[in-house]
C-alpha cells in the first residue's frame, strides 16, 4: 500500500508535542485521547487569546492524530478570507483533503465498491435501477463508478455550490453524504482510526460578516457522521465580531453556543520554556548592564525577557516580535566597531515594547522625566536565594 501523505506533511516532524516550546504536552496529549472517543458531529471551541499560540499548538494536534492513525483535515479560516463564499471553501477542504488520504489502485476499488455499495444504494448517487443494477452486480462496472465517484462527484457538489439556494442546500447534503462514505473507506479499505478530526483556524481573524458566515456554513457539517470538529478561536474577539454585526446589545455569547457542544480553555504557555529556546549573540563591541550574574543563573537576556513578559502581559507572538526587533537593534549597534557600546538592556526593552504597545508612554518618557506611577502589577527579579527578592515599581 503507497505511503498515505496529508496535506500538511511538512507539519509532521517539525510540530509535535515532543518539540513544543511552551510546555503543553500532556495538555496536548489529555485534549486528542478526550476527542478520540467522541463521536458524531462533536464539536469543541479552543479558546485562546491572540498570540497565545494557538495556531502552533493546532498543527501539533494535526502530527499527534495523524500518528495516531486518525484522518486529520486543518482549515486556515483566515486564508479564504478575500472570497465572498465560505460554504463553498469549507466543503472544497473537506473533500479534497479527505479524498487525498484515499489512494485507489488495485484491490482496494473492490473493497470500496462493497462498502460504498452498502451506504449508496438506492440513493440520489446511483438514481436509477440501470446505474445501481450496474454498480451492486457488476465488478468491472462498479470499479468503474467508484472511480468516477472518487473523481468527478465532489466537482459537481461544489459546482452546484455556486448557485442559487435550494441548489446548495442539497448540495451540502450531498457533500455531507460523500464525506460520511469517505470516513468508512477510510476505516474499512484503509485501517483508519475513527472519527474524522477536522481542525479550523484563525476564525477570529477574518472580518466579521465572514467569520459569522464560516460559523453558520461549518454548522451544517457539524452532524456529519464520524467526524469531530475543533474551532480555535479567541473567544472574546469573536464576540467582539458578531456584535460589530448585529449590535453592542446581541446576546453573542448565547449565539456562540449554538455552535459548540464544549468549550476548552488553552492552557497557559509556559514563558520561561519558550524563551530557553532562544539563542542570542554576543558581540564583543556591545557590553550589556545591568550585570545579573549573581542574581541569577540564566543569561541577562533571558531574565529581562522574562520580567518584562510578564510585566506587560506578553503573549508568544509578542515575545517572538520583541525578541526580532531587539535582535536587530544589538546587530546595529554592534555594526559600529570603532568604539565599545554600553547597552543598558532593561531601558532597551521597555522602550520596543512601549513603542508598540504603549505610545503615549514612550512619548512621556522622550522627556527623561521618570513616571509617577506604573499601572501595570508590580513584578519580582528573583535571585539564586530564594528568600532575596527584590520588587520594582514604577
Amino acid at each position: 500500500m503507497d505511503e498515505i501523505k496529508p496535506k500538511y506533511s511538512e507539519w509532521l516532524s517539525e510540530y509535535t508535542f515532543d518539540n513544543c516550546a511552551v510546555g503543553r504536552k500532556a495538555y496536548g496529549e489529555f485534549l486528542a485521547s478526550f476527542l478520540a472517543e467522541e463521536k458524531d458531529g462533536f464539536v469543541l471551541n479552543l479558546n485562546g487569546k491572540w498570540g497565545t499560540g494557538k495556531t502552533e499548538f493546532l498543527k501539533r494536534l494535526y502530527t499527534h492524530f495523524h500518528n495516531a492513525n486518525h484522518p486529520v483535515i486543518y482549515i486556515d479560516a483566515w486564508e479564504s478570507d478575500f472570497t465572498d463564499n465560505p460554504l463553498l471553501v469549507v466543503a472544497s477542504e473537506l473533500l479534497t483533503q479527505l479524498k487525498a488520504l484515499l489512494p485507489l489502485h488495485g484491490n482496494d476499488l473492490d473493497k470500496l465498491k462493497k462498502h460504498l455499495g452498502k451506504l449508496l444504494k438506492g440513493s440520489a448517487i446511483v438514481a436509477g435501477s440501470y446505474i445501481g443494477e450496474k454498480f451492486i452486480g457488476d465488478a468491472a462496472a462498479g470499479r468503474e463508478f467508484v472511480k468516477t465517484f472518487m473523481e468527478s462527484s465532489p466537482k459537481e457538489y461544489l459546482d452546484s455550490m455556486k448557485k442559487g439556494y435550494s441548489e446548495q442546500v442539497e448540495a451540502v447534503k450531498e457533500v455531507r453524504k460523500h464525506l460520511e462514505q469517505l470516513a468508512v473507506a477510510l476505516n474499512e479499505v484503509h485501517k483508519r482510526q475513527l472519527p474524522v478530526m477536522v481542525l479550523v483556524d484563525e476564525l477570529d481573524r477574518c472580518r466579521p460578516n465572514y467569520a459569522i458566515e464560516m460559523l453558520e456554513v461549518i454548522k451544517h457539517f457539524f452532524s456529519t457522521k464520524d467526524f469531530v470538529f475543533v474551532v480555535a478561536t479567541d473567544t472574546e474577539q469573536l464576540q467582539n465580531s458578531i456584535n460589530a454585526v448585529y449590535g453592542e446589545k446581541f446576546e453573542s455569547e448565547a449565539y456562540l453556543r449554538r455552535f459548540f457542544d464544549r468549550k476548552s480553555v488553552l492552557s497557559p504557555p509556559d514563558v520561561d520554556k519558550f524563551l530557553g529556546h532562544y539563542e542570542f549573540d554576543h558581540h564583543e563591541n556591545v557590553q550589556l548592564y545591568p550585570d545579573n550574574s549573581h542574581f541569577d543563573r540564566d543569561p541577562i537576556e533571558i531574565v529581562n525577557f522574562k520580567m518584562l513578559a510578564r510585566a506587560y502581559s506578553l503573549g508568544l507572538r509578542d515575545i517572538d516580535q520583541l525578541v526580532a526587533k531587539y535582535k536587530a537593534c544589538i546587530r546595529s549597534i554592534a555594526s559600529n566597531r570603532e568604539q565599545t557600546h554600553l547597552v543598558n538592556i532593561f531601558t532597551l526593552l521597555v522602550a520596543l515594547i512601549e513603542f508598540d504597545r504603549r505610545p503615549d508612554k514612550f512619548e512621556n518618557r522622550d522627556t527623561d522625566n521618570p513616571l509617577s506611577n506604573w499601572d501595570g502589577e508590580d513584578f519580582t527579579i528573583s535571585t539564586r536565594d530564594e528568600s532575596r527578592k527584590t520588587t520594582l515599581g514604577f
